[in-house]
């Protein structure tokens, strides 16, 4: 295995989620200050409702996509043609079941409820044929292994993203449908050229191969409840502080604990680098490699998280008074509640990747399944009392009650002992120095 090749394009996605973070930050903030509590809440939901639905809809064909690519098990043009027209069919499908969902008397109230504009919450279902297009294909470039394309596109969305942003909130002034349209026209931009850059590598025919299409329902079938039961353990906690609390606080509250989320998940960028790179490299290395390379990144995870979870935990309060204004300093709490349950999901983040690209992800489905049910449980105890700070305090122990249980299954799986896959040593130290190194190399030579 080439160690030095996947440092090199860890580095390089590390430094493309930095400047996400910027940019992302930029958002959040310019988002967040325009908006204020009660429509930063409705523009939450007007988001989440739709990226529901798509979690639901999309059946793990992304992650099959890395899979089939990673071990040329098919060729890219059957992989590329199969994700063309199954955007489109899922696509189609999703938003006809919103249609039919739209007509249920509890999703009419929870509309009404949370003063959900209608027109706006179809603009954003119209656009799921591009959203699973997008997915569809970026997974493609990550499977080839073309890191620095991936990134390209990740960044280029952003920064179209801003521009909009700014365009629409802070010069035109239209709100809601502002931030709406700017995210919607930025997904949009970024997958014509990331169709583009598929289209370089392989063409495209109009047809499905019937063989790769069972295949990937197969091994996304695993993979999409894990990432389903995911998503609802990211976002659960919204809409049920949408439906918890009294209706008259409910929407700014969904506004207010957005905020601690979206920081709390800024942290993300190091493991997400980490997994990114990942699961395609496992898919195609020996398992006596892997369980070295993922017991490195675990441990290196869980210190850099600890050390940044530690420092965001002191800032806070300052932080979000400071950024977001005084209207969102209640923030702050939940934000500080949630930073232990981060630290463990990240090290849980890089595991799953591992278990992925041994074929194994339906692992992630039980740990996923029991974070679930915790969060449940924990989230209908805990909001009515609480707030939004039950709501991070539930999070937090689902959180690591997921990763407790992907990492057993790693530790039995690799036999590695448990403080060599999370406590950091001298090896681990001098490869700090090393990267610092590379660093700088990489920036005089550019």
């Amino acid at each position: 295995m080439e160690t030095d090749s996947f440092s090199k394009k860890s580095l390089i996605t590390l430094f493309t989620e930095f400047l996400i973070f910027i940019f992302g930050l930029i958002i959040l903030v310019i988002i967040t200050r325009v908006l204020g509590p009660e429509k930063k809440g409705i523009y939450s939901l007007i988001l989440l409702v739709p990226a529901l639905i798509i979690s639901f809809g999309s059946f793990g064909i992304g992650n099959a996509n890395i899979y089939f690519v990673g071990s040329k098990k098919y060729k890219i043009q059957d992989i590329a043609s199969n994700s063309l027209l199954l955007a489109f069919i899922l696509g189609g499908s999703l938003i006809i079941t919103f249609w039919i969902l739209v007509h249920f008397d509890f999703f009419r109230k929870f509309i009404h409820f949370n003063q959900l504009p209608s027109f706006y919450l179809w603009v954003v279902v119209a656009s799921i044929p591009i959203f699973l297009l997008f997915g569809f294909f970026q997974n493609i470039i990550l499977g080839i292994g073309q890191i620095k394309n991936y990134n390209k596109v990740r960044i280029l969305q952003n920064i179209i993203w801003l521009i909009a942003i700014f365009l629409l909130l802070v010069i035109w002034k239209k709100g809601i449908f502002g931030a709406i349209f700017s995210y919607i026209s930025s997904v949009l931009c970024v997958t014509i050229f990331t169709v583009f850059l598929v289209k370089k590598i392989t063409k495209f025919h109009f047809s499905l191969n019937k063989k790769l299409l069972k295949e990937s329902f197969k091994y996304g079938g695993k993979v999409y409840l894990a990432d389903t039961v995911s998503f609802l353990n990211y976002r659960l906690d919204m809409f049920l502080i949408a439906i918890l609390l009294n209706p008259a606080i409910a929407v700014a509250s969904v506004g207010i604990y957005s905020i601690s989320v979206a920081i709390a998940e800024k942290l993300f960028i190091i493991p997400g680098a980490f997994s990114t790179v990942l699961f395609p490299t496992v898919s195609s290395i020996k398992s006596s490699e892997a369980n070295y390379l993922t017991s490195k990144l675990v441990r290196h995870t869980f210190f850099i998280m600890f050390i940044f979870s530690l420092l965001l935990f002191f800032l806070a309060k300052p932080l979000i008074a400071i950024v977001f204004g005084s209207a969102f300093s209640s923030a702050a709490l939940p934000l500080m509640i949630l930073l232990p349950g981060i630290v463990a999901f990240s090290i849980g983040g890089v595991i799953a990747a591992d278990l992925s690209g041994r074929g194994k992800p339906q692992i992630a489905i039980y740990s996923s399944l029991a974070c679930l049910i915790t969060n449940i449980i924990l989230n209908i105890i805990f909001i009515p009392k609480w707030g939004i700070s039950g709501a991070a305090f539930a999070s937090a122990v689902s959180y690591w009650v997921d990763t407790i249980v992907v990492l057993v299954a790693f530790l039995k799986i690799s036999r590695k002992p448990l403080a060599e896959v999370l406590l950091i040593n001298k090896e681990d130290l001098r490869d700090y120095v090393k990267a610092i190194n590379n660093f700088k190399s990489w920036i005089k030579n550019r």
